[in-house]
């Protein structure tokens, strides 16, 4: 059952081959950067988007939204990192040890400053954590982790009540556990937290413009090495038609497209493509408390009559991947083809309604109806395939303002809620924010469907070996698919960046879509 491409260094370094690229037609000769020479500093850069930060803005203890991610990634740090092969290596952190299997010691980097000009140290890291557990994005990451301690002016001590097979994953995402300072970002208030940011990154933000742009300035105590580019602006384009023209008439001279197609188009005409992994979940996340989808085999019809490789060719014209949880791109993807209720069946499908006593159920669907429009085929050809089962599938196209506050403070939702999710650290946190206590999307505690499966996700992450974690991620994949304890139509870039060579050189498209290459890239004069 399982799928395993690559090792976890490989998988990366295979990536990351990939999402350099080249413009069409480049092949193996010199590309633009080589001829562009030595590095230059100065100048701005602007960087087209589709969409901005929503529920929680850029604070990143609350807020979650993919555009938020990548501007607190960027503006953040977190205790630990990886290089392009997947090795981890410093950040905030120069040393660390597991002295046993329930506590990490770790040796802080001296001489950082955060952006309002306080120094950085393990008092820091302490309120960073314990912010989080006590109700900030990602708490429950950290079910394990029974305590966090300065044991030096320069030394944090984690303790856990069990194994955590994940740890060190999270400790080294972009996007997972980054650390604020206790002075400026602790007595900053909730309008600030949300509007401007207060970490020790490369880039930090200046100024917000909602509707508009996001502008981040290079930070001149920054610890690492000086970028060279010195300011940053991510100019919102709500249609992407009109991103793809400002591009080529050089209004931008780079953008992230959610629309593959158009990103396509612009590589055409001689703009340089990455081709991210499919790390972004499609995710149609389940309500069974009341409805048809209270009823197992109500929902495992619903599994029956999707087609997902026909929503991959059609809705998404070739632009994604099948894909169940975790995302088809990521380390320990299971075969989603090889899953319980995956292959279609319309006439199982139909048998399992007649059994539940729901021959032709209806069942609501949420999805962001402002943004995201490439997305929008997916849903409509999920209505059309559920209709061959007799299920009537409502379309619901919500503003994402509306529909954020389920992925930002837990709100319900009827039915089913589509929000695309983005990559995470490791394997389980994809289905713990479904399964665990405090996860934004779970309805099912006391449901006795998912009961399997929460245990499973729970020895996953006490596992004490690789091998041991991912067997286990490959019977909660199972499990979870038997269950029909969420849905995935398809996997999906994050984005699809791309870039004018010519003017921005040096850039590399990273695994996580932080676009940490803008720390080390600049601007042909």
């Amino acid at each position: 059952m399982k799928q395993r491409f690559l090792t976890a260094a490989a998988a990366v370094a295979v990536t990351v081959l990939a999402l350099t690229g080249c413009t069409a037609g480049e092949g193996n000769d010199a590309g633009p950067d080589e001829a562009a020479g030595d590095p230059v500093a100065g100048g701005t850069l602007t960087w087209g988007v589709s969409a901005e930060p929503t529920g929680g803005g850029i604070d990143p203890m609350v807020g979650s939204s993919a555009p938020a991610e990548v501007i607190y990634s960027m503006a953040y740090d977190t205790l630990l990192t990886r290089d392009n092969d997947g090795n981890i290596e410093p950040a905030l952190a120069t040393e660390w040890e597991q002295v046993d299997d329930l506590t990490w010691v770790f040796q802080l980097r001296e001489g950082v400053t955060f952006a309002d000009g306080s120094e950085f140290d393990a008092g820091d890291v302490v309120y960073s954590f314990e912010t989080r557990l006590d109700g900030g994005t990602n708490a429950t990451y950290l079910s394990l982790l029974d305590s966090v301690e300065a044991t030096g002016d320069y030394e944090v001590t984690f303790t856990f009540s069990q194994p955590d097979g994940t740890f060190l994953d999270a400790v080294s995402a972009r996007q997972t556990f980054l650390i604020v300072g206790e002075e400026g970002y602790g007595n900053a208030t909730e309008q600030e937290r949300q509007t401007r940011t207060f970490g020790t990154g490369a880039y930090q933000v200046t100024d917000w413009e909602q509707g508009v742009s996001v502008v981040m300035d290079k930070y001149e105590d920054y610890w690492g090495d000086e970028p060279y580019i010195d300011t940053i602006v991510f100019e919102l384009y709500t249609d992407e038609n009109t991103l793809l023209a400002a591009l080529q008439q050089g209004s931008v001279q780079a953008a992230a497209f959610v629309d593959g197609s158009l990103a396509q188009q612009a590589e055409s005409t001689g703009f340089t493509l990455g081709e991210a992994a499919f790390r972004r979940n499609l995710a149609v996340y389940i309500n069974p408390e009341s409805g048809p989808l209270a009823d197992l085999n109500v929902r495992r019809a619903v599994s029956l009559a999707l087609d997902r490789q026909e929503i991959v060719d059609t809705a998404m014209l070739g632009n994604a991947g099948v894909s169940f949880v975790p995302p088809a791109g990521d380390l320990g993807a299971p075969d989603p083809m090889s899953l319980p209720y995956h292959e279609r069946d319309v006439e199982e499908a139909k048998r399992l309604l007649e059994e539940a006593g729901q021959p032709n159920p209806e069942i609501t669907i949420s999805y962001m109806g402002d943004v995201a429009q490439a997305h929008h085929p997916v849903y409509e050809m999920m209505q059309q395939q559920l209709a061959e089962a007799g299920i009537t599938l409502k379309l619901e196209a919500t503003p994402l303002s509306e529909i954020a506050p389920v992925f930002t403070a837990g709100e319900s939702w009827k039915d089913l809620v589509a929000i695309p999710g983005s990559p995470r650290a490791s394997a389980a946190y994809y289905l713990e924010p479904v399964l665990l206590e405090g996860g934004y999307y779970n309805h099912w505690d006391g449901n006795p469907d998912a009961e399997k499966a929460r245990e499973l996700l729970k020895e996953a992450k006490s596992a004490t070996t690789p091998e041991e974690y991912y067997e286990l991620i490959d019977q909660l994949a199972v499990e979870s698919a038997d269950k029909a304890l969420e849905f995935v139509p398809a996997a999906v870039p994050v984005t699809f960046e791309v870039w004018d060579s010519s003017k921005l050189v040096g850039y590399e498209t990273d695994l996580y879509t932080a676009r940490s290459g803008l720390d080390t890239a600049w601007l042909a004069q």
